[in-house]
């Protein structure tokens, strides 16, 4: 057990989950960052209310709704540029790069000053594997933010993005150097402190590490990547009392994590609690075997970016590690896919339940009974969502509907006897 896990990452999905995260984060940064071009004509007063909306559907990655939305302005304008844009998210989220390239460069045929879509290209490129071609398509967007004032911010971004491109071609010297200019820019830039931790904590370089990871952790103290790595960095130095806490958190919110078991392990045993250490290393030994569970689901998706079904496997596995926004990615990317299909919305809901948003969990699953009112899984999980908030009768029923369609469902028949 000597070997370092402080540099693993947090999951199989992170390098991909990441990069697709900011593909569309920091596609709104740009955007909003950039002014509006002069030359850009005023969409049909019809369509203002569906673009209001597509806003709101990316933002909270509801891709079948994206697309939906899409389609509607396009009724209106065809040719819109925030139409292709749109479309070219989605793609890129279902790995579909090609049709995502595609989309993009429409973007760009239609108004060469479009902010973010450059940028895109760029992301898109990197989850393809292709850096040199993203590190071309982010110096496109540098060379456009450069015509015009913009907020700072979007300039880090777009270095950030670059020196992980660098990262990708193990040109190390200019990563640091792109997360450098991105910090000259805006001193508080999480992403560019992390990338710079990333650097130095590969060639060893613990302690510099360290205070990049503590200031990326200082501007999102909710980021729990960020408390990971502050944890790894601290065990790394010795400095175990620090590590504990941190990593526990980390252990609790994220218990397929094999890195976080294992440095918990190792604090605890640098502490004196070697019992308990132990039996953590142990834990970080048979995680890897769910890491390698979650590979050939993360493979699967590869390979088949276009089948819902990889995509809502995928989400399970991550469900089950407690890797729950990945997971919510994977299933909006599977809906989107198979818009309606109820079994992907139920599976939605129960995310819900447990990312501990009861209410939209309870509405979907009321929407999805009143949709196929035959849906015995359906009516046997909204029973436990009444059940947890108390509604007992309503509980009964649902069961006792799920009773009726699936005579044979023993959780059913077990939790009807089990109420008072």
């Amino acid at each position: 057990m000597a070997r370092n896990r402080s540099q693993r990452p947090r999951a199989a999905s992170a390098s991909w989950k990441q990069t697709i995260r900011l593909g569309v984060a920091a596609a709104f940064l740009l955007s909003s960052c950039y002014p509006e071009p002069a030359s850009r004509p005023e969409l049909p007063p019809p369509a203002q209310v569906y673009l209001a909306r597509l806003q709101q559907a990316l933002a909270t990655q509801s891709y079948a709704l994206v697309w939906a939305l899409a389609d509607s302005i396009a009724q209106y304008a065809p040719e819109w540029p925030d139409v292709h844009f749109a479309r070219g998210l989605v793609y890129m989220q279902q790995r579909r790069h090609e049709e995502a390239e595609a989309a993009f460069r429409r973007v760009l045929a239609v108004q060469p000053d479009y902010a973010g879509a450059w940028f895109n290209l760029g992301q898109n490129a990197a989850l393809a594997r292709k850096y040199r071609e993203a590190l071309h398509y982010y110096r496109q967007e540098l060379a456009l933010a450069r015509k015009v004032t913009v907020d700072p911010r979007a300039l880090a971004a777009i270095y950030a993005q670059m020196g992980r491109a660098y990262e990708r071609l193990a040109q190390d010297d200019s990563a640091r150097s792109a997360y450098a200019q991105a910090l000259t820019i805006d001193s508080t830039f999480a992403e560019a402190h992390d990338g710079l931790r990333q650097v130095l904590e590969r060639q060893g370089r613990y302690a510099e590490a360290l205070k990049h990871a503590q200031k990326a952790l200082l501007q999102h103290p909710e980021h729990i990547a960020y408390r990971y790595h502050v944890g790894a960095l601290l065990v790394q130095l010795g400095r175990f009392a620090e590590a504990r806490p941190l990593l526990e958190e980390v252990a609790r919110r994220w218990p397929g994590h094999d890195g976080a078991a294992y440095n918990l392990g190792r604090a605890l045993i640098g502490l004196g609690q070697t019992a308990e250490g132990q039996r953590y290393l142990q834990k970080a030994d048979s995680l890897q075997r769910v890491t390698e569970t979650l590979l050939l689901a993360q493979r699967r998706v590869e390979l088949s970016p276009r089948d819902p079904e990889a995509w809502s496997n995928y989400a399970r596995q991550l469900m089950q590690v407690g890797y729950l926004e990945e997971a919510y990615r994977a299933l909006q990317t599977a809906l989107s896919l198979a818009p309606g299909n109820l079994a992907l919305l139920s599976n939605l809901a129960q995310l819900y339940l447990a990312m501990g948003d009861t209410a939209s969990a309870l509405a979907g699953m009321e929407r999805i009974v009143k949709a196929d009112t035959t849906f015995a899984e359906g009516w046997f999980n909204l029973g436990v969502l009444y059940a947890m908030t108390g509604r007992r009768e309503a509980a009964r029923r649902a069961w006792q509907r799920t009773l009726q369609l699936n005579p044979s469902h023993t959780l059913a028949q077990t939790y009807l006897r089990q109420l008072p």
